[in-house]
């Protein structure tokens, strides 16, 4: 029954000293490693005063605020020689204006020529010149064949049917004849269109010759403008000539001044930069080596505590697995035990849990120890991280003073090229300023030559207006001339009325004689009124036809037909017969006057058009 009592307490003994001597272990690690991280704290702080120092001194350059009172004064002068620049393009802006005003001044007077220009109302002329020739052949050619019909007609028998063929192409001729007639009144549309194209032609000329009126009132303003702004140029480019010899004066001292300020401030720099340099470089050097130093003895801590604890590891496997083993075992005597004496054991198992509870919290123990060593390496690499970090952004300092130096060394070259280029620039203006004038001066000759040339324009204008008015004159002259012959005749059928009158009382006093041979008349009188009748529409068609013929040739034409016509016509008429021709006659005259009025009022309209 106590057997297994003093087996456990040596045990326990045993776990006790272990656990002891583990935690003072610990304790002593902890305390060295607290060691060694104040002495590296205090390292650090104090190499981190030192670069503050330095960078301090090397932040109270001198030189950098005189490179930038030179950069301003280098900025007020581009400024300056840019405003000239400016004002010298704009004036050129605007002679550029003004010559293209007065090429769009060339191109008008240019289409107004073309406009100006009688090429289509000659080409129209010549069509209805031809047109008119073509029909007065056709009229001439059907009178030809009329009178040799006529001829064959006292010949032959068969009159009727040649007379009926002649009638369909007197017929076709009128149909011809409406043709042409609808013909003149497309004409005559088209004409009208013309009219109003050359009234619109007219009021744009009107319009043109106000707008280059109102052009070279403007051209004369910008003349004006142009000597005003010369003259503004010449005061101007005078007093920026003296200014910028005054400027350039100042600025050369300036620049001597600047020049001598600048290479004792780059020997004091150079001197100051590189003495802080040196010391910077020999306190990085012994940062890198104290770093160094201790990254080495952390490496040898770690290392020491890794075997540590991978001893304390090995040691508390093994310290474990034993237990676990004495546990099953004592596990097994316990069930026995409970099995056998149940009140007896119960002590020894409260004893056995409390061991138990008392290795769990150990365990615990030691992991917290093992975590607590991992923050503190992880700690101890950080240090060492921000400590290479401080030595680059060193590093990075003066190489970034370095590159400083070599940038205002280079802005200083680029001053000095400005300062050539603008002088180049000067000069440039200089010979622009005489191109513009030379331009301005040939600007002046080409509006001269524009004047003359408006006025040459302006003289054909007139001599144009003079020959329409001539053209108008003759067309009137002609009108009267027309109305002159129509009013002859007139005058020879009243004649002929007259004539016909006095045959026919000639006529009614040889009634008694007439009536031994009426049998035969009258059997042939419907035949006789039949040709009169057509030979009268024969009549009509031809003096139709003969309308459009000259004035001359229709009289001759008229005079000769009723000189063929009068001795069968008076032969076979009676007085009814006589005046149902004279009604036929009086209508044909009426038809013939308003075919005359339609003929004078397309005559008046080609006289109005021409």
């Amino acid at each position: 029954m106590n057997s297994p009592c003093p087996l456990l307490l040596p045990q326990m003994r045993l776990q006790r000293m272990v656990s002891g001597s583990v935690s003072k272990a610990d304790d002593g690690n902890d305390q060295k490693v607290g060691g060694d991280k104040g002495v590296n704290e205090g390292k650090v702080g104090s190499k981190e005063q030192r670069l503050s120092s330095g960078l301090s001194m090397s932040d109270s350059i001198d030189s950098m605020l005189e490179l930038e009172k030179v950069k301003t004064e280098m900025k007020m002068m581009e400024t300056a020689l840019q405003g000239a620049a400016r004002q010298a393009q704009a004036k050129a802006d605007e002679i550029a204006k003004l010559m293209n005003e007065n090429e769009h001044l060339k191109v008008v007077i240019g289409e107004l020529k073309r406009k100006s220009s009688d090429a289509e109302i000659d080409s129209l002329r010549e069509e209805y010149h031809q047109r008119i020739s073509t029909l007065e052949r056709k009229v001439y050619a059907l009178t030809k064949e009329r009178d040799t019909l006529k001829r064959e007609q006292n010949k032959k028998s068969d009159a009727a049917a040649l007379l009926k063929e002649k009638d369909e192409i007197i017929n076709q001729v009128m149909a011809e004849g409406e043709e042409l007639s609808k013909k003149q009144a497309v004409q005559e549309s088209t004409i009208r269109k013309l009219r109003a194209q050359m009234r619109e032609l007219e009021e744009e000329k009107k319009g043109l010759m106000t707008k280059v009126q109102v052009e070279e009132n403007k051209v004369e303003i910008i003349k004006k403008d142009k000597t005003a702004t010369e003259n503004l140029l010449q005061e101007t480019i005078e007093k920026h000539q003296a200014e910028l010899s005054a400027q350039k004066e100042y600025y050369m001292d300036a620049l001597s001044a600047s020049k001598k300020a600048e290479a004792l401030a780059e020997t004091r720099a150079d001197n100051e930069t590189r003495t802080e340099l040196e010391s910077l470089l020999r306190e990085a050097e012994e940062r890198e080596t104290m770093l160094v130093q201790a990254l080495e003895e952390l490496r040898q801590t770690l290392s020491r505590k890794e075997q540590q604890a991978v001893f304390r590891e090995d040691m508390l496997c093994r310290d474990i697995e034993d237990l676990q083993k004495r546990y099953q075992a004592s596990e097994r005597r316990c069930e026995e035990l409970i099995t056998q004496v149940p009140d007896s054991t119960r002590p020894l198992l409260r004893q056995i849990e409390a061991m138990q509870e008392t290795t769990a919290r150990r365990a615990e123990a030691w992991a917290a120890v093992e975590r607590s060593l991992n923050s503190r390496l992880q700690e101890a690499e950080t240090k060492a991280a921000v400590a290479e970090e401080r030595e680059q952004s060193v590093n990075n300092r003066l190489s970034q003073t370095l590159s400083r130096i070599n940038v205002l060394e280079a802005q200083i070259s680029c001053l000095r090229t400005e300062q050539t280029q603008l002088s180049r620039s000067l000069e440039k203006e200089r010979h622009r300023a005489a191109e513009n004038r030379q331009e301005y001066l040939a600007a002046k000759e080409e509006a001269d030559t524009q004047e003359c040339h408006a006025n040459q324009l302006e003289a054909q204008i007139k001599e144009l207006r003079q020959k329409h008015k001539e053209e108008l004159q003759d067309a009137l002259t002609h009108r009267e001339l027309l109305q002159q012959e129509i009013e002859r005749e007139k005058a020879a059928r009243l004649d002929l009325e007259r004539t016909a009158h006095v045959h026919s009382t000639s006529a009614s006093d040889q009634t008694p004689i007439a009536r031994s041979n009426s049998a035969f008349e009258n059997g042939n009188l419907t035949r006789k009124l039949s040709t009169a009748s057509s030979l009268g529409s024969m009549e009509e068609s031809y003096y139709l036809q003969a309308s459009l013929d000259t004035s001359d040739n229709l009289f001759e034409r008229r005079n000769f037909g009723e000189a063929t016509m009068s001795p069968y016509y008076m032969k076979s008429i009676t007085p009814s017969a006589f005046e149902s021709a004279l009604r036929q006659k009086e209508g044909e005259l009426a038809s013939y006057m308003s075919r005359l009025a339609s003929m004078e009022s397309v005559r008046d309209s080609l006289a109005e058009e021409l």
